[in-house]
C-alpha cells in the first residue's frame, strides 16, 4: 500500500484519538438549571444545596431554606471550533469536497489551529438542612488542540494544500481529558444581613490522559510521529490523583438586594499520583518502506521532560466570582455575575465570564429564565424553565455560547428536587 494512503489513515487515527480524549464540569458541578438559564449570573442567588458550588455563604443568610434535597441533576456542554461538530456531521458517510476542504483548511489557519472542548457533571447527591449542605458528584472534562499543519496533512496528506509534496510541521498538537469524584461540605454563618461561608472538598482524581505533540513532521514521502501519552493505568483501583480543597465566600442581603462574592479553590492540594501513571511514546515512522509503529508501555519517569511538568501543574486553582441580584417586585428578579479563573492548571469552562439573568415567576408556580453573557473569545445566550409542584421542583436550562466562532451547547436537566 502507498505511504501517501497510510499517511492519511494515521492522521485520522491521531485525529480520531485526539477528538474521543475530548469526551469528557467542574470539581463540585452545577445542579441548577437555574443557573444555567440565568447564564452562570448565580453567586447571589443560590440558595440550599445549590450554595455549595456557587457559593457557600449563602447557607447563612435569612432566606435560605430550612431543607433542600436532589438526586442525579446532570449537566454538559461540548464544542469544536472553528470547525464544528455539526460542519462535521453533515458529511458522515460523504465524500469531503476538496473545495469544502480548503475553505475549511483557511479558516483553521485563520484561527491558528483546531480545538475542542467539553465537560460533563453528575450530582448524585446534594442536601442541605440550614446552613450546612453535602453534596457528592462526578465530573469529566476534556480539551484538545491541533495546530494548523496537522490540520492540512488531515485534510490532504503530505502534498499538502498545493499538491506538491512537502514538509508540514505538526508540532504543537495536544488532548488532556481527566474524571473526579468530589464529596463536599459547606456551612454559612450568619451575622444578620450578612453570611459567611465555607466549603471544604475532598476530590480524588478516577481518570487523566494527556498528550503532547513532541515534533511530528510529515515529509515528502513520509511521516514521522512523535506524540507521547500519559496517563492513569487500569489497576490504579481509580484513584490516580487526591487532594482536599477549600471555598470561601461571603453574602449580603437586605430588602429586593443580595451581593455575593466567593473564592473557590482558596486552597486547594489536589495532586495526581505519579506512581499511578504511564507513558507510551507513540512514535511512528511511515515511508512505505520500512514502517514501524510503537505504541508501548513505559514507566512515567520516562515520558518527557516538558509532559511531566504540564502533569506536575495540572491543579485546581482560585476562581474569584462577585455577583448582585435585585427583586424588580416579587416575580421579577434580575442578577449579574463577573467570574474569573486564574492559573493555568485545570481550566473548567471559560476563563473570564460576565453575565446578567432575569427570572420570572408566573403564577405562583412557573419559573421562566433567560441570561446573556460575555466569555473569554466569545459570547453566550441562555434560557430554562422550572416548575413548582408543592415542595417539587422540575426544572431545564440550556446555553448557546459561541467561541471563536464555534457553537458551544450546554445544559442542565434536575428532575427530582426538593425544596
Amino acid at each position: 500500500m502507498n505511504a501517501h494512503v497510510e499517511i492519511r489513515r494515521a492522521l485520522s487515527s491521531i485525529a480520531l484519538l485526539v477528538a474521543v480524549a475530548d469526551l469528557g464540569g467542574a470539581q463540585v458541578p452545577n445542579a441548577s438549571p437555574a443557573a444555567t438559564g440565568l447564564s452562570g449570573a448565580f453567586t447571589a442567588r443560590a440558595r440550599g444545596y445549590d450554595a455549595i458550588a456557587w457559593n457557600p455563604a449563602n447557607l447563612g443568610l435569612r432566606d435560605n431554606p430550612r431543607f433542600s434535597f436532589s438526586l442525579l441533576a446532570i449537566s454538559g456542554s461540548s464544542g469544536l471550533a472553528p470547525i464544528t461538530l455539526a460542519d462535521i456531521a453533515q458529511y458522515s458517510g460523504k465524500t469531503l469536497p476538496r473545495e469544502t476542504r480548503e475553505k475549511w483548511l483557511q479558516t483553521v489557519t485563520s484561527e491558528g489551529g483546531e480545538s475542542g472542548s467539553a465537560e460533563g457533571g453528575v450530582t448524585l447527591v446534594a442536601l442541605s438542612a440550614g446552613p450546612f449542605a453535602f453534596e457528592v458528584a462526578g465530573s469529566a472534562a476534556g480539551s484538545t488542540n491541533m495546530n494548523a499543519g496537522a490540520f492540512e496533512a488531515l485534510m490532504f496528506g503530505n502534498a499538502g494544500l498545493t499538491g506538491l509534496p512537502r514538509d508540514l510541521d505538526i508540532d504543537g498538537s495536544s488532548g488532556r481529558v481527566a474524571a473526579f469524584t468530589t464529596a463536599a461540605a459547606s456551612y454559612g454563618l450568619s451575622l444578620g444581613p450578612l453570611a459567611l461561608g465555607v466549603t471544604g472538598k475532598y476530590v480524588l482524581g478516577n481518570a487523566f490522559a494527556m498528550a503532547q505533540d513532541q515534533g511530528s513532521v510529515v515529509a515528502l514521502d513520509s511521516m514521522r510521529v512523535n506524540f507521547p501519552v500519559v496517563y492513569s493505568w487500569a489497576d490504579s483501583n481509580a484513584i490516580a490523583g487526591m487532594g482536599v480543597g477549600l471555598d470561601v465566600g461571603l453574602s449580603y442581603a437586605v430588602g429586593r438586594f443580595a451581593f455575593g462574592a466567593t473564592v473557590q479553590n482558596a486552597a486547594n492540594g489536589f495532586t495526581w499520583d505519579e506512581t499511578k501513571l504511564r507513558s507510551k511514546a507513540a512514535t511512528a515512522l511511515l515511508n512505505g518502506v520500512d514502517d514501524s509503529v510503537s505504541f508501548e508501555d513505559r514507566p512515567y519517569a520516562e515520558a518527557p521532560a516538558a509532559l511531566r511538568a504540564r502533569v506536575a501543574n495540572d491543579r485546581f486553582n482560585p476562581i474569584v466570582a462577585v455577583g448582585l441580584a435585585y427583586g424588580l417586585g416579587s416575580p421579577l428578579v434580575v442578577s449579574i455575575d463577573a467570574r474569573q479563573q486564574t492559573g493555568d492548571g485545570i481550566l473548567i469552562g471559560p476563563t473570564r465570564r460576565i453575565s446578567g439573568g432575569l427570572d420570572a415567576r408566573i403564577a405562583s408556580v412557573l419559573h421562566l429564565r433567560g441570561g446573556g453573557s460575555y466569555i473569554t473569545d466569545g459570547w453566550g445566550a441562555s434560557g430554562g424553565l422550572g416548575v413548582d409542584i408543592g415542595s417539587f421542583e422540575l426544572g431545564v436550562g440550556g446555553a448557546l455560547r459561541t467561541v471563536n466562532g464555534a457553537r458551544v451547547p450546554a445544559v442542565t436537566i434536575n428532575l427530582l428536587s426538593l425544596r
